[in-house]
C-alpha cells in the first residue's frame, strides 16, 4: 500500500474509543465501537505501522495514535487507539489564575457574584460614576472631570487587554515536549506566583509618583482637584492613580516575562526531536499576547493630557511606551520563528519536492499536483490565474494538502503529511501590506527550483501560464487547521 491522495481516513469523534478504518478491498471504513485494541492485536499482527494525528483546534489537542497493522480476512484494516491530551483536563481542580487586585476586589459584593470580565467592567464603571458625582458635589472644573474620564477609560482599556492574558493561558495546552511544557509551565507560575511579585513594580512607580505630585510638584494636583481640593477628593484621586499605576506596573511584568519567555522557547524548540513540537495555535496565541502588549504600550499615551503641565512626567510615559512597544515587538518576532511542526514533519516539508491539493466544489473533488516552498512558518504555492483549483478555491476556500515521500521498494519507509484547513489568496491588495512576505515567498522559489523557473520564463507560453506575479501566476498560502502524519515501520513515542 503506497501513501497518497487516495488514502481515505474516516474519523470518529468519541475520545477514547476505537476507530476501525477500512483501507483496501471489501472493509467496511468508519467502524466505531469501544473495542480495545489489544484484544484483536492479541490475536492478529503482522506488523507495526505509526499514524499520528494531531489536531490544533483552540480547546484541546487531540493526538491519534494508528499503533497496529493487522491482517483481516476482508482487507487490510486499521485500529486506532484516541489518545486526548490537554493541559487544562484537570482544569478544574486548579487555582484560577489572578493577580493580587483581582483577588481582593473579587471578594467583595457585587463584584465577586459576577464574571471575571464583568467584574472588572462593573469596578471601572463604578469609578467612572463615583468620580463624576463628587465633582458634582465639590465643583470641579469640566477639564477635571475630563482628565478623570481620561485616565479611567486608559484603565478600562489596559484592563481589556491584561483580561486576555489569564483566560488565554489557562486554556493552553500542553506542548508534546517535556522541556518546553516545563518552561510554559514555569512561565505562568512566575507570571501569576502566590506571593503576587507583579505588584511589586506597580508600588514602584505610585509610590515615587505620590510623593513627587504631593510634596514636589503641587501645581500638577491643582490643575486636577484645584487649590484646596477636599480629602475625599484625595482620597478617590489617590485610588484612581493606583489604579493606572498598578498596571502600568503589569505592563511592565507581563512584558519583560514574556520577552524571556519567547527566547528561552526557542532555544529549547532547537533541541526538539521526532514529534515534539508546541502546538500551532498555542504560538499564535503568545504571539497575540505580544501584540496585545503593543498597544499596551500605545494606549499610555493617552495619559499625557493628564500630565501635560509636568514636562519630566511627560517624558517618562514615551519611556514607558518605546520601552514596553519595543520589548513587546521583539518577543512578538521571537515567537513567531519557533517552529510550529514536529522536527519528522518539519525536515518532510522542507525535503520535498512537490506535493498534491485537493479542493472540492459541490461534491466533486479536485486533485492536482504543485510545487510549493515552506519558509519554516508557511507554506506557499502558486498556480496559474485560469487554473481550475484557483476558481474553486476562490468559492471554496477549504483544501487538502499533501506532501508524501515514497519508498517503492519498502512500503514501511513510505512518509507523508497531510494539512487540512483553508488557503489565503494573494492579489494586489495584499502587494502594500505583505509586500516583503510575498517578495520572500518568490526568492524561495527561485532558490528551489531554478530549472523550472528558467525553463518557465525562457519558453513561449500562452499568459496565463507565465510566471509574472499577480499578472499571471497567483500566490496561495495553506493555513492548516488539522494536520495528518504517518510514517513506516519505525515505532513512534508521543510525549505527553
Amino acid at each position: 500500500m503506497g501513501v497518497g491522495v487516495g488514502v481515505g481516513i474516516n474519523v470518529g469523534t468519541t475520545v477514547g474509543s476505537a476507530v476501525a478504518v477500512g483501507v483496501g478491498t471489501g472493509v467496511p471504513t468508519g467502524s466505531v465501537g469501544p473495542t480495545h485494541p489489544a484484544n484483536i492485536t492479541d490475536k492478529i499482527r503482522i506488523a507495526k505501522i505509526n499514524l499520528i494525528f494531531i489536531i490544533p483546534s483552540p480547546e484541546r489537542v487531540m493526538v491519534l495514535v494508528i499503533n497496529n497493522f493487522i491482517d483481516c480476512d476482508a482487507g487490510v484494516g486499521f485500529i486506532i487507539n484516541a489518545l486526548h491530551q490537554s493541559s487544562n483536563m484537570a482544569e478544574g481542580s486548579k487555582k484560577e489564575m489572578k493577580w493580587i487586585y483581582e483577588e481582593i476586589v473579587g471578594r467583595i459584593p457585587p463584584f465577586s457574584l459576577l464574571s471575571y470580565k464583568y467584574s472588572i467592567l462593573l469596578q471601572l464603571l463604578f469609578l467612572l460614576v463615583l468620580g463624576l458625582i463628587l465633582g458634582f458635589i465639590f465643583g470641579l472644573k469640566p477639564v477635571s472631570l475630563i482628565y478623570g474620564s481620561l485616565g479611567i477609560l486608559v484603565a478600562v482599556l489596559w484592563s481589556l487587554l491584561i483580561l486576555q492574558l489569564g483566560p488565554t493561558l489557562r486554556k493552553f495546552r500542553a506542548p508534546l515536549s517535556k522541556d518546553e511544557n516545563e518552561l510554559l509551565e514555569r512561565y505562568k507560575g512566575i507570571l501569576f506566583h502566590r506571593n503576587h511579585y507583579e505588584a511589586i513594580p506597580g508600588l514602584a512607580i505610585f509610590i515615587p509618583f505620590m510623593i513627587y505630585i504631593f510634596y514636589y510638584d503641587q501645581v500638577l494636583l491643582g490643575t486636577w482637584l484645584g487649590d484646596a481640593p477636599n480629602l475625599i477628593l484625595l482620597l478617590f484621586v489617590s485610588l484612581l492613580i493606583w489604579d493606572i499605576c498598578y498596571r502600568m506596573g503589569l505592563g511592565i511584568w507581563t512584558s519583560i516575562l514574556a520577552l524571556w519567555r519567547s527566547f528561552e522557547l526557542k532555544k529549547i524548540a532547537e533541541r526538539r526531536t521526532e514529534l515534539e513540537h508546541t502546538p500551532y495555535t498555542e504560538l499564535r496565541a503568545l504571539r497575540k499576547l505580544d501584540i496585545n502588549n503593543v498597544f499596551f504600550g500605545l494606549i499610555s499615551l493617552l495619559l499625557i493630557p493628564l500630565l501635560k503641565s509636568d514636562q519630566m512626567l511627560v517624558t517618562m510615559i514615551f519611556s514607558f511606551m518605546i520601552f514596553i512597544t519595543f520589548i513587546s515587538v521583539i518577543s512578538a518576532y521571537v515567537v513567531s520563528k519557533v517552529p510550529w511542526l514536529p522536527p519528522d514533519i518539519y525536515n518532510l516539508v522542507n525535503g520535498s519536492s512537490f506535493s498534491y491539493v485537493g479542493t472540492s466544489l459541490k461534491g466533486v473533488p479536485h486533485i492536482t499536483p504543485v510545487v510549493y516552498v515552506f519558509d519554516g512558518q508557511r507554506i506557499f504555492f502558486n498556480t496559474s490565474k485560469e487554473a481550475k483549483k484557483l476558481r474553486i478555491l476562490r468559492r471554496n476556500n477549504k483544501v487538502a494538502f499533501l506532501i508524501d515521500k515514497r519508498d517503492m521498494s519498502n512500503i514501511y519507509e513510505n512518509k507523508a503529511v497531510l494539512f487540512t484547513g483553508e488557503v489565503k489568496i494573494y492579489g494586489l491588495w495584499d502587494i502594500p501590506l505583505r509586500f516583503i512576505q510575498m517578495l520572500r515567498a518568490r526568492k524561495l522559489f527561485l532558490l528551489k527550483y531554478p530549472d523550472y523557473t528558467k525553463k518557465y520564463a525562457s519558453s513561449e507560453l500562452p499568459k496565463a501560464w507565465q510566471l509574472t506575479p499577480i499578472i499571471a501566476r497567483i500566490l496561495v498560502e495553506v493555513k492548516p487547521v488539522k494536520i495528518l502524519y504517518w510514517r513506516g515501520a519505525k515505532q513512534i513515542s508521543v510525549p505527553v
